[in-house]
């Protein structure tokens, strides 16, 4: 059984009861009378559809981390990339998700270089805010100079994935290293711009995309299936809207896990729309607990039950 050390074991508890214990409090703050009645009036199936629909975007990512290791040339098994994969969430309460990086120290008895797993992990955190960018677009419209400012996100995010498939960044940084004496962090960078080129050229680059846009869409709709039980009018535009929003508020945050500007986006967006303040916390605090806490549940467990590195897992 592949486990962590001691240390690194009391890092992933604190980090994950720490986060747990702020957000309980949040919730109880909020009115946890609130949340319960909110949960009895949204009813079972549409919170079962969420939560399934959460699972579909962890496994739908997975797969794009299974294609990067592909294209990187280390064939683990799916369902042992699926393992180390899920592990990774139980750090994704950190700020901008960086414990998810713990998946290099899983991946490397598979023979992968930290700098290589690293390349993969800022390859689809820039995947993932493209679609949920694109999500977001949705609902722009309706705010006053809206497509004026989507057109100008685009033109920079389209912009900075074709600077990725060119050595610029590389070279750049590499530059900025020698002027700063052979800084061993810029050239770590470089190596990781350098690995991380590949994944940005091809069919490789569309499929990690239309795999990360329907990811998120799915996590969405989720969302949507639960403000929809507590206001029917909500509109599935508005609901996208909504969800990537507040996570791009919450993700730029730089908070652990966007907790409290995520949360904060979230709930004021929904009053802006009609909905009673309780009734938005209620409905924010649930989203939450299907989509982010839901991820990290999943990836405690999967740290528990790694497993071994052995000659049979490695095959595609």
């Amino acid at each position: 059984m592949m486990t962590l050390s001691n240390t690194q074991q009391r890092l992933l508890w604190w980090s994950v009861g720490l986060s747990a214990i702020g957000y309980l409090g949040f919730a109880l703050w909020s009115g946890w009378r609130e949340v319960l009645q909110a949960f009895q009036h949204i009813g079972v199936l549409p919170m079962l559809a969420a939560l399934a629909l959460s699972l579909m975007n962890y496994i739908l990512r997975a797969e794009r981390w299974h294609l990067y290791l592909l294209r990187d040339q280390h064939p683990i098994s799916r369902w042992t990339n699926l393992r180390i994969y899920f592990a990774g969430f139980s750090l994704t309460t950190t700020p901008g998700k960086a414990g998810e990086l713990i998946r290099s120290l899983f991946l490397k008895p598979y023979g992968v270089q930290f700098h290589h797993s690293a390349a993969m992990f800022f390859s689809e955190r820039l995947a993932d805010l493209v679609a949920i960018v694109a999500l977001t677009a949705i609902g722009f419209t309706h705010l006053p100079g809206g497509a004026a400012y989507f057109a100008l996100l685009v033109a920079a995010l389209l912009g900075g994935m074709g600077l990725l498939r060119t050595p610029w960044p590389e070279r750049l940084l590499r530059r900025l290293a020698h002027w700063r004496h052979d800084s061993p962090g810029l050239i770590w960078l470089s190596d990781v711009a350098a690995s991380s080129r590949p994944f940005w050229r091809g069919r490789l680059l569309w499929q990690v995309q239309g795999i990360t846009l329907l990811a998120w869409l799915g996590e969405g709709i989720g969302a949507y299936l639960i403000l929809h039980s507590l206001q029917a009018d909500i509109a599935l535009s508005f609901a996208l809207f909504v969800y990537g929003f507040a996570m791009l508020v919450g993700a730029l945050s730089f908070l652990p896990g966007g907790l409290g500007g995520t949360e904060a986006t979230m709930t004021g967006l929904l009053v802006l729309q009609g909905m009673p303040l309780p009734q938005a916390i209620a409905a924010t605090v649930i989203i939450r607990l299907a989509t982010l806490w839901f991820a990290v549940l999943l990836g405690v467990i999967s740290v528990m039950a790694l497993p071994t590195p052995d000659s049979a897992e490695i095959k595609v």
